[in-house]
């Protein structure tokens, strides 16, 4: 009998393939978009737990499906790998796992106040791409964001801390949605092609 599965985990090609239509990829820019991705995880990406190169190919957990959907997203906004890297480094264990755990559970609901967005406030990418520094990292949920945004806007030239008001904003929640929505297509071909049955585990 071979082992089953215990917990849900997907490869790579799974990913890629929900990744690619979650973003609209376009067919001609996939290679690039791979590459991307590929320099992301030998830069560390997944910590020091799951570098390539280790003789055996990498299953993607929730952890890690979470840590490329937000790099992903940060891709989006035109971060550079460097502080991109240098975020997911700094804040995930601290602060951005949780806000992900506190998304996927809205995702169960339907679309609504209590989607989690997370938002970046007083960002300067220029400066940050040649110091790869932190941007401030937080999250709420939708129907309080307006007092958040209003707060980040009202940022005055002498404040104290140097806060411009700027900020990048993302439905996270909605962003899971899509990408799970995406996910489900491509796990189920990997399930079809490895032969195993759609409950995600393999007969011996």
């Amino acid at each position: 009998m071979t082992e089953a599965r215990t917990t849900f985990d997907v490869g790579y090609a799974a990913v890629e393939r929900a990744l690619v239509e979650t973003h609209r990829i376009p067919r001609k820019a996939v290679g690039a978009f791979r590459g991307r991705l590929g320099a992301l995880q030998k830069g560390g990406l997944f910590g020091a737990k799951n570098m390539p190169g280790k003789g055996k190919a990498l299953r993607y957990r929730p952890d890690l499906l979470h840590r490329v959907i937000f790099a992903c997203e940060l891709l989006e906004f035109g971060f550079s790998p460097a502080v991109i890297l240098s975020v997911v480094k700094s804040a995930w264990d601290r602060r951005l796992r949780r806000i992900f755990q506190d998304a996927e559970s809205a995702a169960l609901r339907d679309p609504g106040p209590s989607d989690v967005v997370i938002f970046m406030g007083g960002v300067h990418l220029m400066g940050d791409a040649f110091t790869a520094s932190m941007p401030a990292i937080n999250s709420c949920v939708l129907g309080k964001l307006p007092d958040h945004i209003r707060m980040l806007m009202s940022m005055t030239p002498d404040d104290q801390a140097g806060v411009p008001p700027r900020a990048l904003v993302s439905n996270l929640t909605m962003r899971l949605r899509a990408f799970h929505n995406a996910l489900a297509a491509s796990y189920m071909d990997e399930l079809r092609a490895e032969g195993a049955p759609p409950g995600g585990q393999k007969d011996g």
